[in-house]
């Protein structure tokens, strides 16, 4: 295996339980004011698709695809679903579920990955990306009121085959909220990846008594309570906002309910300090040419940004965008604009380096052309950083022939959010 791209992480334990790298408090690369006058790609940055670390060889229930093929020798780093920044310009990037379904990753172990890119800007920089450490999401307190795969261990390691885990926030006292997709969930981890509470089941915005349930539900399967599955498989919590006080979480379902065929997305109100849903909720209406949506982030008390995205991959003709939307009065309709096209953005000084044969949407006009587009962060009123996920390792949205690395990109706004 090529030794530039298996992570050791020499600085954490064997497990991986906590983030050890303690930078100082390095300035952000990107130092340009530069004005625009359209979305611009300023950074950019790239993880390679066969970065591996530490732990358990995984991919044993998988066939492969694009040329790379199981069994992986330790954990991929890939497929994030979920990114946060951090003061000292890294980024917490949780892995999503790991092989594509819930039967075929047991052996992917569920973590946050510390990463620190090297944006390539007009000015300087690599574009290369350091993993740093990881947490280990687990459960050793047993407060799962499943079985799990790890649960007759000691530290009862979370896998894929357990959760899917698809949004993040983390809060004041340094603590993780995630929003799952199999249940649906959301599940509260300590800053060193314990689970804090029970998994908190999603109830019913008309009927409070009842639980919202996807197929994959845990106490489904099992035959225990059984509820008739009204969120779509895979169709759980995609995003999930955090409001700028602190006080409360938005999860947001990735597609409509399965009796719902007008294309809203429910939008639910999580109160953090009573840990339980207010009861408020709001709808987002996916256009007509979007299937789902990827990632959900506000940058005040009512207005924030959704990824809206189709199925598609490798195709210049896709629809990927970043919508602004403002949360109206519960129970109604959210607002929303078009405010970045991610196929269509500004490319000026060239910043995805290298292009190999059969690369796409890497010129003066730059594209994510990927299937899974599932993380945006406001860096500040007129600088957004968003990530893809790359499916590992079958996702070929950048070339139809290659598997997909993970790549971060920086885009100016050409007038400021706030």
């Amino acid at each position: 295996m090529n030794k530039t791209t298996l992570l050791a992480l020499f600085c954490c334990s064997t497990l991986g339980l906590t983030a050890c790298n303690n930078d100082d408090n390095n300035q952000d690369r990107n130092t340009s004011t530069d004005k625009v006058t359209e979305p611009t790609l300023i950074s950019f940055a790239k993880l390679p698709v066969a970065t591996y670390a530490a732990g358990p060889d995984s991919g044993k229930a998988v066939s492969g695809a694009n040329g790379i093929y199981p069994p992986f020798k330790g954990q991929p780093v890939q497929g994030f679903s979920a990114a946060l920044k951090n003061e000292d310009g890294s980024y917490m990037a949780m892995a999503d579920n790991g092989f594509g379904t819930q039967d075929n990753s047991a052996d992917f172990l569920l973590r946050i990955y510390k990463l620190k890119p090297d944006f390539k800007t007009k000015a300087k920089g690599t574009g290369q990306v350091t993993v740093q450490s990881f947490i280990q999401l687990r459960d050793p307190n047993k407060l799962i009121p499943f079985e799990i795969i790890n649960g007759n261990t000691l530290e009862r390691l979370l896998t894929g085959a357990d959760f899917d885990p698809e949004s993040m926030q983390r809060v004041a006292d340094g603590s993780y909220w995630i929003g799952d997709e199999f249940g649906p969930y959301l599940l509260h981890f300590s800053a060193e990846g314990i689970l804090l509470d029970a998994p908190i089941p999603l109830p019913s915005p008309l009927n409070p008594a009842q639980e919202l349930r996807s197929p994959q539900n845990q106490f489904n399967k099992a035959k225990i309570n059984y509820v008739e599955p009204l969120v779509g498989r895979s169709s759980g919590f995609e995003g999930m906002a955090l409001s700028p006080d602190g006080k409360y979480l938005y999860p947001l379902l990735e597609k409509p309910l399965l009796n719902d065929s007008t294309g809203k997305l429910l939008i639910s109100q999580f109160d953090l300090q009573k840990k339980a849903y207010t009861g408020l909720y709001y709808w987002f209406v996916l256009d007509s040419k979007a299937t789902n949506i990827g990632d959900f982030q506000l940058f005040n008390d009512k207005e924030g940004i959704i990824i809206e995205r189709d199925a598609s991959q490798n195709n210049l003709g896709g629809y990927k965008k970043l919508i602004r939307i403002k949360l109206n009065e519960p129970k109604q309709v959210v607002a929303r604009e078009d405010l970045v096209d991610l196929i269509k953005i500004a490319n000026p000084n060239a910043l995805f380096g290298a292009v190999r044969e059969g690369d796409t949407g890497t010129g003066s006009v730059f594209a994510f052309p990927f299937e899974t587009i599932e993380d945006v962060v406001i860096e500040n009123a007129t600088t957004l950083t968003v990530l893809n996920d790359n499916n590992f390792p079958g996702s070929s949205g950048r070339n139809a022939k290659q598997a997909d690395d993970n790549e971060i990109i920086q885009i100016r706004l050409p007038k400021a959010l706030f």
